[in-house]
């Protein structure tokens, strides 16, 4: 089974999609299923990625719209998407809810998750104190689509919310 949702991309010059931040020099292709890495933390259990090291949250970190709050670039009290990120209609697998066995991992939400891959499911995240609405983290994605501006915007407005400017575009 598959739920859809919604995942951040850069999209690279050479057209392809890469993830943001983790792993983001390997490509994603667009309409086959693609399965989460083992990757492996630092010794200090946090993972490698481009910004710098970051808590160890093993699996594809999905939304259930197309928007974010807590990644971009900040310009006075706007936040900006990226220029050469996308967004892509993905789905992802739901074959299980682990959410709840995640909650069981402590008392802090934010210690709800699984410090290895949960395989052939998914569960329900807050990646940041910062982030809006639901995040979901799966071992399992297809992209489906990459969506315009002008869809993510729409998708963004029927559901209430204000979609994110990308950067250099009235900035």
């Amino acid at each position: 089974m598959a739920k859809k949702a919604y995942k951040l991309f850069r999209l690279g010059r050479d057209g392809k999609l890469y993830p943001l931040y983790v792993d983001s020099n390997t490509p994603f292709t667009v309409g086959e299923w693609i399965a989460a890495k083992e990757l492996k933390p630092t010794a200090n259990g946090k993972i490698k990625s481009k910004l710098n090291e970051l808590a160890f949250r093993p699996g594809l970190h999905c939304s259930w719209l197309p928007v974010v709050t807590h990644i971009g670039i900040k310009v006075g009290d706007e936040l900006y998407r990226r220029p050469d990120n996308v967004w892509c209609e993905v789905e992802m697998n739901d074959n299980h809810d682990y959410t709840e066995e995640a909650r069981m991992n402590g008392t802090n939400p934010r210690d709800w998750c699984f410090k290895y891959l949960k395989r052939d499911g998914y569960y329900k995240y807050k990646t940041s104190n910062n982030a809006f609405g639901t995040w979901y983290i799966t071992s399992d994605i297809k992209i489906n689509r990459i969506l315009s501006d002008a869809e993510v915007e729409k998708i963004c407005l029927e559901n209430g919310i204000k979609p994110q400017k990308v950067y250099g575009e009235n900035a």
